[in-house]
């Protein structure tokens, strides 16, 4: 008859089985192809997909709609109310049956050139008016520079709009805030607490919690979660469990669903379709430090 187990034995042995559960299950998303599509951002009903894609030989959101959670994603479409002859990327669109509605996006939009190829991003937005409308009157925002400036995310309230902006010294968080009744966005200030490099904002309901990508070695990009306190953003932690080391590129572009319980991202991880693909994981799956 055999004895219980060495008491060593035995933590290894737990200690693996809960480093196994804690891995988190990777789906992909079944818009993917052997194109690249990256910058996913999902509507707050859950039914629309808007992704960045290069299928057309150069950046263009798409579009993907859906009848309800249950159904995938079908292929996406160019979403044509933003595209233009430019580069478009990057949307965040604000919530579904509120209006007006509008949809923020980056792109490299030059109107007084042929080609309309200009040489920085610039973020715009663009207005539905009516449930039936399409989005029109394109605007740009008047804080931008001669700097890229992309990756919208505006917070639940609408008071306050994080972007990443391209510095001398890196990609960068910037936040603009307006007054909770309306009015104009004010001028933008960096978010010191965050070093340079971490960039992509992406940020829970209550605002104290924030997904953003970062620098990893060799040149690799990884995905991180910062908490807010009473001394503003903490130090950026990866998510060692996510980020996958085989990536060439890494992981990217974190999008949080809006309900905080889905985190979408781009990789080029193995198993894809082809070059970056668009993955999402669930949130509580995800260890913390």
């Amino acid at each position: 008859m055999r004895g219980p187990l060495p008491l060593v034995l035995l933590v290894v042995l737990v200690a693996g089985t809960n480093l196994a559960q804690a891995q988190p299950t990777v789906h992909p998303l079944p818009v993917n192809t052997e194109a690249d599509e990256d910058e996913p951002h999902i509507s707050s009903s859950g039914l629309t997909l808007f992704y960045t894609s290069n299928a057309n030989k150069k950046l263009d959101i798409f579009m993907s709609s859906r009848a309800d959670k249950k159904h995938a994603w079908p292929a996406g479409k160019p979403f044509d109310d933003v595209n233009s002859k430019a580069n478009t990327r990057g949307v965040f669109v604000t919530p579904d049956g509120v209006l007006p509605q509008r949809i923020y996006f980056a792109t490299d939009k030059d109107p007084t050139r042929k080609d309309q190829k200009g040489d920085n991003y610039d973020l715009y937005f663009v207005t539905k008016q009516t449930p039936k409308a399409d989005f029109t009157f394109e605007q740009g925002l008047p804080f931008c520079t001669k700097d890229d400036e992309m990756h919208p995310w505006l917070t639940e309230d609408g008071s306050r709009l994080y972007y990443s902006r391209k510095t001398a010294d890196g990609w960068r968080v910037y936040v603009s805030t307006r007054p909770k009744d309306g009015g104009q966005f004010g001028d933008p200030v960096l978010v010191k607490e965050l070093p340079a490099g971490f960039h992509h904002a992406t940020l829970t309901k209550d605002g104290k919690t924030m997904y953003l990508q970062g620098p990893l070695e060799k040149g690799r990009w990884g995905l991180f979660r910062s908490v807010r306190d009473a001394n503003g953003w903490g130090k950026p932690e990866p998510l060692d469990d996510l980020n996958n080391a085989e990536a060439p590129t890494g992981d990217r572009s974190p999008c949080l669903s809006r309900d905080g319980a889905l985190l979408y991202f781009a990789s080029d991880r193995k198993g894809g379709k082809g070059g970056l693909d668009l993955y999402y994981v669930r949130v509580d799956e995800l260890r913390r430090k």
